[in-house]
């Protein structure tokens, strides 16, 4: 079967489930058996544990699919296009050492070129640190790139987050904290070091080897008011007293060689000697999400910057020396906000809305990063628990420099988390 069609076979078999559950009810199967040691749970949107109580091994498999059909015009074209696309397509495997307080996921996209997503082990060393490696989301990425991609309250992330972050995941290693008292206020640091060349750090050859320096990050959290989930842009915990998280996050790539620093040697720059130089690559993320009742509002900035450029040349042969201005061309290089918020009743639909833009660093028409306005919203219905959504959304983006390339997008998606 087509990888690309086949989330579609998943979905049918999972749809008649998760309608028959209704649109708050959630399918749980146990099966338990003493004498084996032996036990079996099944959950809509979480999908089959199988757990072993007296060793303390749990194992978990998990997936996600999102088919859907969407329809477009700009204003170069004006005629109505039509397609139908499955964006995401993941299956996911956890194992757990309960006792030890150690985990193992891998998850693999199979639409992707380079399937592979998450490969990690963690370590919980104590109740408030912890410490993981291998290839995983970067904690020093903006907020809505912490979000899980099952998470989103919008079939797709914002324009900022589609603008300078790929898929946030990096190989290395990171070192997270979490401090305070749940009830009243909490703070959560986060430290990252990470190859810099986004997934499938080091190329496609096992002899390929890694481009520029390393990636080092972190982020800060404060909780002022208490633990909550964060993890979302949606309160599906119907929080009965206001939550909020105040985020700041940098990452510093001592070497990008990609336009957002997650990628490996799309294009490389040398210094006098025809050796490769480079660029230094820094992003500065400040956010905040709050959620209360229900509501839920996200805010968030970002701004990037290129470093190290003197006497750099964009070829080995030095014919042409990189003028500062001319690094637009290479990187994203500017600054960006995203402004959403959203309510979830209590029947299980969802409404949000969201304004974001992007500035460029320099007034070049040459540059990656554009002047966009982009503006959206988005219907969702959640059944059985979310393990079944349906979204209805529409982006229109409004490019001030080159209106041909203004559009609008409505798409019509379907997830389904098994």
């Amino acid at each position: 079967m087509n990888r690309i069609h086949f989330p579609f076979a998943v979905c049918l078999l999972i749809l008649f489930q998760c309608l028959g559950a209704g649109p708050v009810a959630a399918q749980e199967e146990d099966f338990t058996s003493g004498e084996a040691d032996f036990s079996a749970t099944f959950r809509n949107g979480q999908g089959l544990e199988v757990g072993f109580p007296s060793s303390g091994y749990v194992f978990g498999f998990s997936g996600l699919a999102q088919p859907g059909m969407n329809l477009s015009q700009t204003e170069a074209d004006t005629s109505f296009a039509l397609g139908t696309y499955t964006r995401r397509a993941y299956l996911t495997f956890k194992a757990s050492d309960l006792e030890r307080g150690i985990d193992v996921l891998v998850r693999a996209n199979y639409i992707a070129s380079t399937p592979l997503l998450d490969a990690y082990i963690n370590y919980a060393i104590n109740d408030w640190l912890s410490i993981r490696t291998g290839q995983f989301q970067n904690p020093a990425n903006n907020r809505e790139m912490q979000f899980y991609e099952g998470h989103l309250a919008m079939p797709e992330r914002s324009l900022m987050s589609r603008t300078f972050v790929e898929t946030g995941r990096e190989f290395g290693l990171s070192l997270s904290g979490t401090f305070g008292n749940s009830e009243s206020m909490m703070i959560k640091p986060a430290l990252a070091i990470t190859s810099g060349d986004g997934i499938n750090s080091f190329g496609t050859l096992s002899n390929d080897t890694d481009k520029g320096g390393l990636k080092i990050g972190g982020r800060l959290d404060v909780y002022p008011f208490g633990d909550f989930d964060a993890n979302s842009a949606s309160d599906f915990e119907r929080n009965e007293a206001p939550k909020a998280v105040i985020g700041w996050a940098t990452n510093y790539n001592m070497g990008a060689s990609g336009p957002v620093g997650e990628s490996h040697g799309e294009w490389l720059i040398f210094d006098e000697n025809g050796v490769e130089q480079l660029p230094h690559y820094l992003k500065n993320h400040m956010d905040v999400l709050a959620k209360w009742k229900g509501a839920s509002l996200l805010a968030e900035f970002t701004n990037a910057a290129a470093y190290q450029l003197d006497g750099a040349f964009t070829s080995a042969s030095l014919g042409t020396l990189l003028m500062p201005t001319q690094i637009s061309q290479y990187l994203v290089l500017g600054n960006a906000y995203n402004i959403q918020g959203g309510y979830l009743f209590k029947n299980g639909l969802q409404l949000d809305g969201r304004f974001g833009q992007t500035f460029p660093e320099f007034d070049q028409s040459s540059s990656l990063l554009e002047v966009i306005d982009a503006i959206g919203g988005c219907l969702t219905w959640h059944v059985a628990e979310h393990a079944l959504k349906l979204q209805l959304s529409g982006e229109y983006l409004n490019y001030q420099n080159r209106p041909d390339a203004n559009g609008w997008t409505a798409a019509f998606q379907t997830q389904f988390l098994f």
